[in-house]
């Protein structure tokens, strides 16, 4: 026996113990008591597929539930392991615009595929030589024999295990082989085998090739008018599962997971109102001429699938980082490319052999889903789908089901450069298109008319919904919005037309109570050529968008409002803007400085109003000796926290004789005090001020000992008087003014009862 069939019968062995193991317990039925093979936790295989679907189906292989039983068991682990966070609320906490699309799950067919793959090839990742074909070119004796490739050394690949007996693998020679080409690579062998001898795998294949059904005719007449092999409809099967209104997790969405911007290069529109990736006939259009320039650039198929799933920018790199041009070559390698790639093209080509050959594995009787037929009918812009379907005589859900392609549920409005009379397509069940056509248009003449509008800069719904005199709800139903969705500017929207009234009555007329109140930074600004507008934030904006919006810089933006250039802004922010007096801004929503009430932060207004609103008042005290944080928040209601919070002092600071400290306190006044003894005004009283100070330490008690302030400090206290007070010259001045002759003893103004202060609120409270 030669060289060269020494090597044919050594790698025939191999691939004999590999297939075998395709037909193990592990990979199949489980056997009564037989452990499932754990994937490694270090290099988890991604699924197959860019994308998701719908909630995933239970799988074959799982037992089934025990009766009764038809509450989910709670989802435990084990001590010390991480738990799973929330992903809805971590968008919630984050600011994270809801995920786009209709599901990002994943479908059953796509999670069976990632199963497979984890069975099959999680503990054996390299996959092996070729398996030796005839139609393979071979090194005859004289040719030049390889003794280095500048490749590293290859890892140590996992000992096989042998099986009981070698398997018969001759049947892979009479299979009729399908037009795209196939080698007869160790993973091909696998899935075939797999899908050939386990229950699980001939269940799933006839799985398969049944929904095949749905799309499949219409896919394949594509292929064949654009000249290209008509197996590439398996491709369609590994990326989606035939589900055309399926979304990824990344953005990828329809039948061929095109992502937004590679759908836009192949001619599909994709927008809030149309998305072409979910048409399944002009999705497979633009998927065709994608994989024709993939196929022309690579020279091969297997290149050119590869480059579907992985990115051609990322196969050249690999081609040229390991200098082969070989797909089989290349995922064989270390790093030559994702593990999904590797897995990717043998599923492909390995489907492709299933369905030339349904007998062999066992789905020749396999009865096909009917195929999805429809009738087009032309209608207007803005058009609801609910409409046509009460125009066609059908369900509203059939419409919507041929026409995933509307996201809104209704036809778009037509662009401002659309001619008149403009038209779209919508599908209706087959043989209902006459009557949908004739039907329509008497339908339309009943509903409400509606007309284009597009959203301007910082304006909401709830804005659109005011000036048009209808609701936010109605907004919501009639542009197919969900509740949380944000609209940014320039979205195109459906509104009801404006009321004759829209454009009335200037602002001038709001009464000045009724303005918006404004909170601006305390620092002026004056511009002798620029007016001063302000401009409430919408979720989304950053500061460079919206200064280009109102033709300022982004840096003039966080100067004029003091905010932080690499912060975000949020949603009720208000911005001032200076911008030049004759410029126009009616792509945005803004108010100008007469239609609002400004208050400067820190301004004695801008306390006013806001202590205001919680029922209290804002006031300076003057701290008197042996005063404490404790003993004054109990005298003014007022927790240690918010005292800290108001002043910016620690409860541990010193607090000296003289400190001014400023309070919050109820705005409701005090009971009148009863009409003080008649005092004899001196000449040099006149000029005084009256000033708010706290009772002299002399007056009251000596301050309770730290054990036993809490209890001392319990009941009312004694709330500060005013009083015309002269400083004596041993004693700080009260106010900034040079320390006066001494005086009389002044006479206090005192009330006759005492009030009980509030209770006091916990430690950082709101201010």
């Amino acid at each position: 026996m030669g060289p060269r069939s020494i090597a044919r019968v050594l790698v025939t062995a191999g691939l004999i113990s590999a297939c075998a193991l395709a037909g193990s317990p592990a990979l199949g039925q489980a056997a009564p008591g037989a452990n499932k093979p754990a994937a490694p936790a270090a290099a988890k295989p991604k699924p197959a597929a860019k994308s998701g679907g719908k909630a995933p189906a239970k799988p074959a292989a799982k037992p089934a539930a025990k009766k009764g039983s038809s509450k989910k068991p709670p989802a435990t682990r084990k001590a010390g392991e991480p738990g799973e966070p929330d992903e809805n609320a971590r968008r919630v906490i984050a600011g994270a615009p809801p995920t786009p699309g209709r599901s990002v799950d994943e479908s059953p067919e796509l999670k069976a595929m990632r199963e497979v793959d984890l069975a099959l090839f999680s503990t054996t990742p390299s996959s092996g030589p070729d398996w030796p074909s005839d139609d393979l070119p071979r090194l005859e004796g004289d040719d030049p024999v390889l003794v280095a490739s500048g490749m590293p050394p290859a890892a140590p690949r996992p000992t096989a295990q042998a099986p009981d007996a070698p398997g018969d693998l001759s049947w892979l020679r009479k299979l009729d082989m399908p037009d795209i080409p196939v080698r007869w690579d160790a993973r091909v062998v696998r899935y075939l085998e797999f899908y050939k001898n386990t229950p699980r795998g001939r269940a799933m294949v006839a799985t398969w090739i049944k929904k095949s059904g749905r799309y499949g005719a219409a896919i394949r007449r594509v292929l064949r008018e654009q000249g290209l092999p008509e197996d590439i409809v398996w491709l369609a099967l590994v990326e989606s599962g035939f589900d055309p209104t399926i979304h990824s997790p990344v953005g990828a969405a329809g039948l061929w997971q095109f992502m937004p911007e590679g759908a836009r290069i192949y001619g599909l529109t994709v927008d809030r109102w149309i998305d072409e990736r979910l048409d399944p006939e002009r999705a497979t259009l633009a998927a065709a001429r994608y994989l024709s320039d993939l196929r022309r650039r690579f020279g091969s198929w297997e290149l050119a699938f590869a480059a579907y799933n992985m990115g051609y920018g990322g196969l050249l790199a690999s081609i040229r980082k390991y200098n082969t041009n070989d797909f089989w070559e290349l995922s064989r390698v270390e790093a030559g490319m994702p593990l999904e790639t590797a897995l990717y093209v043998p599923k492909i080509v390995s489907m492709a052999i299933v369905a030339r050959n349904c007998a062999v594995f066992g789905c020749d009787t396999i009865e096909l889903d009917p195929a999805v037929t429809f009738d087009k009918v032309a209608v207007g812009a803005g058009v609801s789908l609910r409409t046509v379907a009460a125009a066609a005589g059908a369900s509203e859900d059939a419409v919507d089901a041929l026409n995933p392609q509307l996201p809104a549920g209704r036809t778009p409005p037509l662009a401002p450069d659309a001619k008149e009379g403009a038209s779209f397509t919508v599908r209706v069940p087959a043989g209902t298109g006459a009557r949908a056509a004739k039907s329509v248009g008497k339908l339309l003449e009943r509903e409400e008319k509606l007309e284009r509008y597009v959203v301007r800069w910082g304006e909401s719904l709830e804005d659109i919904a005011t000036s048009r005199r209808t609701t936010r709800s109605s907004l919501l139903s009639v542009n197919g919005l969900r509740r949380d969705e944000p609209v940014r500017p320039g979205t195109v929207l459906l509104v009801p037309p404006a009321p004759p009234t829209a454009d009335g009555a200037a602002v001038e007329g709001v009464e000045k109570d009724k303005r918006p109140v404004l909170v601006v930074p305390g620092e002026a600004f004056s511009y002798p050529d620029r007016r001063r507008v302000f401009y409430r934030v919408a979720p989304g904006d950053t500061a460079r968008e919206v200064a280009s919006a109102l033709g300022v810089t982004a840096p003039e933006i966080c100067r004029w409002n003091a905010i932080d250039p690499g912060a975000s802004l949020h949603d009720g922010m208000t911005l001032q803007v200076f911008v030049p007096k004759e410029r126009a801004l009616k792509n945005a929503l803004v108010l100008e400085e007469a239609e609002a009430r400004v208050l400067p932060v820190g301004s004695p207004e801008f306390f006013t109003h806001f202590e205001a609103l919680k029922g209290r008042k804002r006031m300076e005290v003057v701290a008197a000796e042996g005063d404490s944080w404790r003993g004054l928040s109990k005298r003014f209601g007022l927790s240690l926290g918010m005292l800290e919070r108001i002043n910016h002092r620690s409860r541990t600071s010193p607090l000296a004789a003289g400190d001014k400290v400023v309070v919050y306190v109820p705005a409701t006044p005090t009971p009148a005090a009863p009409p003080a003894e008649p005092v004899k005004e001196r000449p040099e009283d006149k000029g005084e001020t009256m000033v708010a100070v706290v009772q002299p330490a002399e007056d009251r008690a000596a301050p309770p000992s730290d054990e036993l302030a809490d209890k001392d400090d319990e009941g009312a206290t004694k709330p500060a008087v005013l009083r015309n007070e002269e400083p004596k010259p041993s004693t700080p001045p009260v106010a900034d003014k040079p320390a006066a002759e001494p005086s009389p003893a002044p006479v206090e103004r005192k009330p006759t009862d005492k009030t009980p202060a509030p209770p006091p609120s916990k430690s950082g409270q709101g201010a």
